[in-house]
């Protein structure tokens, strides 16, 4: 690149930065102009490790893109930031270097802070939220203990995925297809903890039915259905029983034939149940029926909460149940299996199903619901025991309640007290928060560190005033994530987490950015807790997010040792010849694009790169190398940074000359044009109108289509629009250009060899037969 070349690329950078610093005031001192239509854009807040990567530089720049865009349209923008600061990561770093973990995030937090405004980005942070700050975490609490109240959240021993390096409990959705923890990499054990649970299965159904009204989540609905199953059953309550005696357990059993439940014949559970391994009053009685490998008819009873019949207790031969289910409730009219098996037990059942002379079934012997189609019953009988809060909530057998206790010490305290009269408390609203102790040390190692907080532990319990213990298990940051958006909308409130009238004047989010890796879990459990604020009177929309934008990541080359699998350094390398080799060996690598990462050593630091091309440049090159939810494969050698810079230097040139013109002797005056001169300002003025109209169409379908350019046999003869979601399936990008009138035109003749589908850019190539 030329030395002018450079200079005027530094200059411009270093014009707009300072353009957009000062317009960034004026902006935000406008937010509270209510009469015009609101945008709020949201990007994922970044968990604060102290270093930028090129990934948050990339989500960032478009989500500031899209809030200039939304400015200048003249829409009240919202576009915030804040930092999700709990979690293992600081814990085991503060643990390492011997630091206190709250120390430990708020130097990373400053900073990423000041790193962020380096990139002049124009986020709202008089907004900005930390999740490890009382102020924030009190209101996670508070949260916490509005689905404690409602009976969504609760206490049970559980066979649990412990990881045995971090010393904590997992959720399923976080080990890997290896049996691995996804963070330390250690194989998972299973182990018997009483943890805490949120029965986000209670709306299942709800959210599954709610994705038809979220048309510009392209690829994720199908994640989310799948995650949550078909709905095609639910649980009821059952009061377990033994000798005749209430055991204290409530146990909640499947059926996909709520319909049915009147003729229930038993209750099955599976030999790894945790009534059989835990610390439970119905242990002794199980284990004495236990027959291994045949089903166990037990002395142990379960008597409906709905139905208000009771039914013997089965060990199950079997070693599991459909997904995710530990019990089930057998209805032989229901099912030939669930016949057979009470048969060969000898138990009996009531017929509740009669079939009519037209094939259809009716209810007989179910109560109320007696003379009902099976159809009208389904629903009667889940709806009446929800109300009756028996059950009822439809679910799928694959989907479990949301497990959120953690036994480290870097997380929100779960706000509650164990009183030996009372059982577990809710510490009361006025005492909130539950500050999070200081503690001696941190190993990581065995129990839960708030254990050895023994000042802290020792509590009155808030309801009858007796000594008590507060619970020492803190939550999965997946909380803390679960509801951020909403107080963006009111930050600096002290007398709620948000005022509704704040919230739902800014929500839903008109546009959420981020990985894809949160397609499930977060977008879930926020989705959830949306659905359950809704439910509360808190907000008044269901769905939080009405379009997402999955952006795509930054891969970096790497250079691998084939027989080690070693990631190699790029000093390490002899680049010289036709194709890289070992420098010391000279064998020959294997080199794949992947995401950036300092263990693979294609990572790439932003400072370097906003040091060696300017700000603005960066952020083109990210917003032009292809569209948002593609891989951008980083190498500025043949990528697009050249035409970037090109770019940016004509841009340059005009405006110097328009500057120039405007600081001239004389004030430009229209009337002293000739015929010709006013015809080329004309058609000036019309290419700008146009480019603008043509920015705005691009925009606004932006996220509906990709326009796929630009190729036969290498030569660019056009584009088509072809829909966002399936942009990335090359059959049905092939099919929809062939079939498009531009490809009708040119190929419906020729014999197409091979078509090729750009995985960085909108981009098909057809090669054909001259």
């Amino acid at each position: 690149m030329e030395v002018n070349e450079t200079l005027n690329h530094f200059k411009i950078s270093y014009f707009v930065f300072h353009k957009r610093k000062k317009v960034t005031q004026v902006w935000h001192g406008m937010e509270n102009l209510s009469s015009r239509k609101k945008f709020y854009v949201l990007s994922m807040f970044p968990y604060p490790s102290g270093r930028l990567h090129m990934g948050h530089v990339r989500v960032y720049t478009i989500s500031d893109t899209i809030g200039h865009f939304q400015r200048m349209r003249g829409h009240q923008v919202l576009n915030p930031m804040g930092w999700d600061a709990f979690g293992l990561p600081a814990e085991n770093a503060a643990i390492e270097r011997g630091l206190d973990p709250e120390d430990w995030t708020k130097s990373n937090i400053e900073s990423m802070r000041k790193q962020l405004d380096s990139l002049g980005l124009c986020f709202n942070w008089d907004r900005e939220v930390t999740t490890c700050l009382p102020d924030y975490y009190k209101w996670t609490q508070y949260l916490f203990n509005k689905l404690f109240e409602a009976g969504l959240a609760y206490q049970k021993e559980a066979l649990v995925n412990w990881d045995p390096v971090d010393q904590t409990v997992l959720a399923d959705e976080q080990v890997d297809e290896s049996g691995r923890s996804w963070r330390s990499g250690a194989p998972v054990e299973q182990k018997l903890l009483k943890q805490w649970f949120i029965k986000t299965t209670n709306y299942a159904k709800p959210l599954l039915d709610a994705l038809a009204d979220l048309p510009e989540w392209y690829g994720v609905k199908s994640m989310q259905a799948n995650w949550i199953g078909d709905c095609s059953g639910c649980f009821f309550n059952h009061i377990m029983k033994v000798d005749g005696r209430d055991s204290g357990e409530v146990l909640a059993a499947y059926t996909c034939s709520p319909e049915a439940v009147f003729g229930a014949a038993y209750v099955s559970v599976l030999p790894s149940h945790r009534l059989l391994h835990g610390s439970s009053a119905l242990k002794t009685a199980l284990l004495r029926a236990l027959r291994h490998g045949r089903d166990s008819l037990t002395d142990v009873t379960a008597l409906n909460v709905f139905t208000g019949r009771e039914v013997p207790v089965v060990i199950s031969s079997k070693n599991e149940f459909d997904g995710h289910l530990d019990t089930v409730i057998g209805i032989p009219e229901s099912s030939e299996e669930d016949a057979e098996l009470a048969q060969s037990l000898g138990l009996s059942w009531i017929s509740v199903l009669k079939t009519e002379e037209d094939g259809t079934q009716t209810l007989i012997n179910s109560d109320e619901f007696t003379g009902q189609s099976r159809a009208e019953a389904f629903n009667s009988v889940t709806q009446k025991a929800r109300e009756r809060n028996a059950g009822g909530y439809l679910t799928s057998t694959k989907l479990r309640d949301w497990l959120i206790s953690r036994q480290r010490y870097w997380g929100t305290p779960i706000p509650i007290v164990h009183c030996g009269a009372c059982g577990p408390v809710p510490v009361p609203v006025e005492e909130l928060p539950v500050m999070l102790p200081k503690v001696p040390s941190l190993s990581g190692k065995g129990a839960s560190p708030l254990k050895t907080a023994r000042d802290w532990l020792r509590c009155q319990c808030p309801r009858c005033k007796g000594p008590a213990e507060r619970e020492t298990d803190t939550m999965d940051t997946f909380v803390d994530s679960s509801w951020y958006y909403f107080r963006y909308t009111d930050p600096q409130n002290t007398l709620r987490p948000f005022e509704r009238s704040r919230a739902d004047h800014w929500m839903p989010v008109d546009v959420y950015i981020g990985g894809k890796e949160h397609a499930v879990m977060h977008l879930y459990y926020a989705r959830f807790l949306s659905h359950f604020c809704r439910d509360q009177g808190m907000v008044s929309h269901r769905e939080p997010f009405r379009k997402l934008l999955v952006q795509g990541l930054i891969k970096g080359q790497t250079f691998r040792v084939p027989e080690t699998g070693q990631y190699l350094k790029k000093e390490d390398i002899d680049f010289s010849g036709p194709e890289p080799i070992q420098r010391d060996t000279g064998g020959r690598l294997q080199v794949t694009w992947e995401k950036m990462s300092k263990s693979k050593h294609n990572g790439l630091d932003p400072q370097e790169v906003l040091q060696q091309y300017g700000l603005d440049t960066m952020r083109l090159y990210l917003l032009y190398a292809a569209p948002p939810e593609q891989d951008i494969l980083w190498d500025v050698k043949t990528d697009a940074i050249p035409g970037v810079l090109r770019w940016q230097a004509r841009l340059w040139g005009l405006v110097t000359k328009l500057r120039a013109a405007r600081e001239g002797p004389e004030t430009p005056n229209p009337s002293v044009l000739n015929k010709r001169e006013r015809s080329e300002a004309r058609k000036i003025w019309e290419n700008k109108n146009y480019a603008i109209t043509q920015v705005n169409v691009v925009f606004q379908l932006a996220s509906v289509f990709s326009l796929f350019c630009p190729q036969i046999n290498n030569k660019v003869c056009g584009s088509v629009s072809v829909p966002r979601e399936v942009a990335q399936d090359a059959q049905k990008v092939q099919e929809l250009v062939l079939n498009s009138p531009l490809g009708v035109r040119l190929l419906s003749e020729r014999v197409i060899k091979k078509a090729i589908l750009s995985p960085r850019t909108a981009l098909i190539n057809f090669l054909v037969d001259e």
